[in-house]
């Protein structure tokens, strides 16, 4: 790719770090398990039901970054290596999966399993305090990775997710995928392809940002012909500051928790272990499910 057609897909508002780290005030994209309800806003502890009348969610606004010369530059280097060796126990794609390839869009899990499952957003905070939380409870991490945020940081990453997780897409620098700005083919299939180079496999899921956009035209075509077939939002928050935010609370069996790669993710994963113990609830591999 040429650098005048890099630094053209570039020149949008992206929100670079602050921008990630408003994300985790977003609220909640509310979608079904085969992707007929359109995204929605839900209050926090307040029961809903879905609604395929209701309104998409409003993306999160970030700050208006200009074009940095050598980031754009740095995208353009030849794809990062990923370790010799890349983690044992990552799940790969489930039966279901395989035998089910539709694009979906997910904000829960059907099952009634005593599981939920733990998703943890954008990579720009590698705290071994989260790592060794994780270590201890071997929990099962999904992480929807930002690419500027982790490259040439396989090896945590390959530890977050070593107990049945996976490295997915969380595009490439956090871009709203509903914005006429976004290039949305740019920010999931260059994602896949450095994800692959990077950890050895292709995602085959995607959190859009802000969980802007799901059923989005073009999301839906670039998130299909790259490699995804699951597009997975959520029904419980556990914010930055460790407040739990419920669709519908306490805590079930198939509920999809979105954290965030943050300086008190450590907190939040014990609290979230403890709240899923009180529910007889454990976390699971959201790959072996969907």
């Amino acid at each position: 790719m040429e650098q005048s057609q890099r630094t053209g897909r570039l020149a949008v508002t992206i929100s670079v770090g602050l921008a990630l780290v408003l994300a985790g005030g977003a609220g909640f994209a509310v979608g079904s398990m085969t992707g007929s309800v359109d995204s929605a806003a839900a209050t926090p502890g307040v029961s809903q039901s879905p609604s395929p009348t209701a309104s998409a969610v409003e993306p999160v606004p970030g700050p208006t970054v200009p074009v940095d010369d050598a980031y754009a530059a740095a995208l353009d280097d030849s794809l990062q290596l990923g370790s010799e060796t890349l983690a044992e126990g990552q799940s790969g794609r489930s039966d279901i999966n395989q035998s089910d390839g539709d694009l979906k869009v997910l904000n829960w899990v059907e099952t009634e399993d005593p599981v939920f499952f733990v998703t943890i957003d954008d990579g720009i905070e590698k705290s071994p305090e989260a790592l060794a939380v994780i270590e201890r409870y071997q929990i099962p991490v999904t992480a929807f990775l930002t690419e500027y945020a982790v490259r040439n940081h396989t090896d945590y990453f390959e530890a977050v997710t070593a107990y049945g997780g996976s490295v997915q897409n969380h595009t490439m620098v956090h871009g709203a995928l509903d914005d006429p700005s976004t290039d949305v083919q740019w920010e999931i299939c260059e994602t896949q392809d450095r994800f692959e180079k990077q950890f050895g496999y292709r995602p085959w899921m995607l959190r859009p940002p802000y969980g802007a956009g799901p059923k989005d035209p073009d999301v839906v075509k670039h998130s299909a012909e790259c490699g995804i077939n699951r597009i997975v939002l959520w029904n419980i928050v556990v914010t930055d500051d460790n407040m739990v935010e419920y669709w519908e609370a306490p805590i079930k069996a198939g509920d999809i928790v979105l954290l965030h790669f943050g300086s008190k993710l450590a907190e939040g994963l014990e609290m979230l272990v403890s709240l899923g113990k009180a529910q007889g609830l454990r976390p699971a591999a959201l790959e072996d499910y969907i």
